[in-house]
């Protein structure tokens, strides 16, 4: 079954029966299985509380709790803050009186803590030992258990306690800006920042600890659980997602996490698409099939004025995505005026409710996901190398832009976390950025010679830079910067796709910068870079011993990939990939999405992340499926509808009959056996 959990606020000082009366009420009109409760939100947090103020809120929360169980819904926990989210005027009341959390410029937290504070964490022990008095379900850690985000500070903490233990670990003295600046210095990376990120990453597993500790000494049927944040600024701060949830779970308690859904406002469907692969689904990917996930779903500043109902409801389905578990709901304001049945969410939850439970009986597997796999590594800011050395964002991981861009065209992929003992062949991969400065030789030279792979401009360079161009038949390389007056266009010479001849694509900005390579062998050229003046430069897209694809490309700071996403690319993959294996597409269905996984039978997993419609769903298979028959698993207003469908092949495609509205999902489900011999290249 998938849960519902709605988050809510009250405040016991306003908090009446009717406003209780509305709140099950709600519960029972729109589904809902379970009440987390807001404790000091937003608007009437107070800052860090004592233990007397606490109990005030948990006395409250408590009394209607009882009220929810009567009706079998169950209440969890969520206490506003850890660390505090931002400094919005209060200070550390001295009574508690942990040190405060300074930036990496030296900016003094006002009313945030010191995260390897000890004061600060007995506090936080203490504050956990209390909420599980009440014996919540789940009580969650805020998100603001993190490093970064802290407004209006920047990168923490570089207080005299944290310098002294960086410099304990450098084994000499220096000064916080000098360590800043070594932390960020370009080229190789240094001592200075090894030390921030070891230290960052253990200090909140130590945390994690005695959290856990102190909770299942007082409820151990409590499940601890995380609500989490951006995966590459996590990565910024040496997040060890694995030890971390070990820590915070404790023995015989699931990992329980709340990825972040990149859209508080309602924006562009198709945008949403790619955040949601950059954001969520990395998420989910760290953390692993065995993880019970309930995504965030916030319409802050709330109010149907903020997101449509049906962009609410399409970011609750496609959650489905992920493999959640249920939905984590923050519907309603923080301030403690509860249910706004203007909002008429419960009719729209009750609608969705029989959908998902159905489609979630077979829960997606990102493990089980065939087709493209995107590389990602939660190490890479330890090894990633800066360019300028300004500005803290440089030691992000850019890993996620083929998961977003391959998304969006149709493909099927899954985002896959990569670990020292891995081996893998005869996938197809896909690496962006530099995360194959994380691999020995040994191992880059495996994967490259027992793959299909796509590389990006970044992680050519990282290969260039370890001396293993000639694994590419590389025998020179230049970077050209974007809107430098060199490159203005790519071509594909000689090709046909949608109907252009010789199409062409915007090198000259919205894109990042382009690396001029000339190959010795081995290379089949599919697009060339133009100027203005028609004259060809160099190679662009760039097929290797027939299985390595080149895009030669960095990503722009500001628009990243955005000059990629165009109909003529989306071609030029498909055939590329076409003439050296099996892979798993969507045809002429812009920006709709496809999983296909092999568990309980072949399932397909199409969401339309557009606001047009398609009169049917056509798929090229990366092999044959044995069977003409399928079941769709779909929504029609309220009802969960199954229907019985039978594909036709054409050609090389197969064509569904069913239509795919704007901003759905749908489920197909195709009782076949499985062939193992997926993904074995075409001779």
């Amino acid at each position: 079954m998938f849960q519902y959990s709605l988050r809510y606020s009250i405040d016991y000082r306003t908090n009446t029966t009717v406003k209780d009366d509305k709140l099950l009420a709600f519960c029972r009109k729109g589904l809902v299985d379970n009440v987390t409760f807001f404790m000091n939100s937003e608007e009437i947090n107070a800052g860090h509380l004592t233990s007397k103020e606490t109990q005030v809120w948990l006395d409250a929360i408590e009394k209607i709790s009882k009220r929810l169980t009567e009706i079998g819904v169950t209440t969890s926990l969520n206490p506003f803050s850890t660390i505090m989210h931002s400094d919005r005027g209060q200070v550390i009341n001295p009574e508690i009186g942990f040190q405060p959390l300074v930036d990496m410029d030296g900016k003094v937290a006002q009313s945030m803590g010191c995260p390897d504070d000890e004061t600060w964490r007995n506090y936080l022990v203490d504050c956990y030992g209390q909420y599980a008095t009440i014996h919540p379900k789940e009580l969650w850690l805020e998100d603001d258990f993190r490093h970064f985000n802290h407004s209006p500070l920047k990168l923490a903490c570089f207080c005299t306690h944290h310098m002294k233990v960086y410099q304990e670990k450098l084994n000499r003295n220096i000064s916080r800006a000098d360590f800043v600046k070594e932390i960020l210095q370009p080229g190789k990376p240094t001592a200075a920042r090894k030390a921030y990120l070891d230290v960052a990453r253990q200090e909140m597993i130590k945390t994690a600890h005695l959290i856990e500790i102190r909770v299942h000494q007082v409820s151990p049927e409590t499940n601890l659980a995380l609500m989490t944040s951006l995966p590459d600024w996590h990565a910024l701060e040496g997040r060890n997602w694995q030890k971390l949830f070990t820590n915070l779970s404790g023995v015989d308690h699931p990992w329980i996490a709340r990825p972040h859904l990149p859209a508080y406002n309602e924006i562009a469907p198709l945008k949403y698409s790619r955040t949601f692969e950059d954001y969520t689904r990395t998420t989910a990917a760290y953390l692993g099939d065995d993880a019970q996930l309930f995504p965030e779903l916030e319409n802050y500043m709330y109010s149907p004025f903020v997101k449509s109902l049906k962009f609410t409801q399409f970011q609750i389905e496609t959650a489905a995505l992920v493999g959640a578990k249920g939905i984590l709901m923050n519907l309603f304001d923080m301030s403690g005026n509860g249910i706004d049945d203007e909002y008429h969410y419960s009719k729209m939850l009750a609608a969705s409710k029989p959908f998902l439970n159905e489609i979630t009986s077979r829960s997606l597997k990102m493990s089980k996901t065939r087709g493209i796999k995107i590389l990602i590594d939660q190490n890479s800011s330890y090894t990633l190398q800066t360019t300028q050395g300004k500005d803290i964002d440089e030691l992000l991981p850019n890993e996620t832009k083929w998961a977003a861009l391959l998304s969006t065209f149709g493909f099927s992929t899954t985002i896959t976390p990569y670990e020292n003992d891995m081996f893998l062949e005869k996938q197809i991969l896909a690496i962006s950025g530099q995360l194959l400065r994380n691999l020995t030789v040994k191992q880059i030279s495996q994967i490259l010679n027992d793959n299909v792979v796509l590389l990006d401009g970044e992680s050519v360079q990282v290969l260039l830079d370890k001396k293993l161009g000639d694994l590419l038949h590389i025998v020179s390389a230049k970077w050209y910067k974007v809107r430098s007056g060199y490159q203005t266009f790519e071509s594909a010479d000689g090709l046909m796709i949608e109907g252009v001849t010789d199409p062409r694509i915007s090198m000259l900005q919205h894109t990042g910068d382009y690396l001029q390579l000339e190959y010795s062998e081995g290379d089949e050229v599919w697009t060339s870079a133009y100027n203005e003046f028609d004259q060809r430069l160099g190679n662009v897209m760039t097929l290797i011993d027939k299985h390595i694809l080149i895009m030669p490309m960095n990503q722009d700071h500001k628009y990243g990939w955005e000059a990629q996403y165009i109909g003529f690319k989306q071609g030029l993959y498909q055939r590329m990939l076409d003439s050296i294996v099996g892979v798993d597409y969507l045809i002429g269905m812009p920006n709709t999405k496809l999983v296909v996984t092999e568990q309980d039978g072949l399932i397909l997993w199409v969401a339309n992340f557009t606001l047009d419609d398609y009169n049917q769903i056509t798929w090229h298979p990366a092999k044959k499926i044995g069977s003409d028959k399928a079941t769709v698993v779909m929504r029609y207003e309220n009802q969960c509808v199954k229907k019985e469908v039978t594909l036709k092949q054409i050609d090389d495609k197969i064509v569904i009959p069913i239509s795919l509205p704007h901003m759905s999902l749908v489920q197909i489900r195709i009782e076949t056996e499985r062939d193992k011999t997926y993904l074995d290249p075409k001779p």
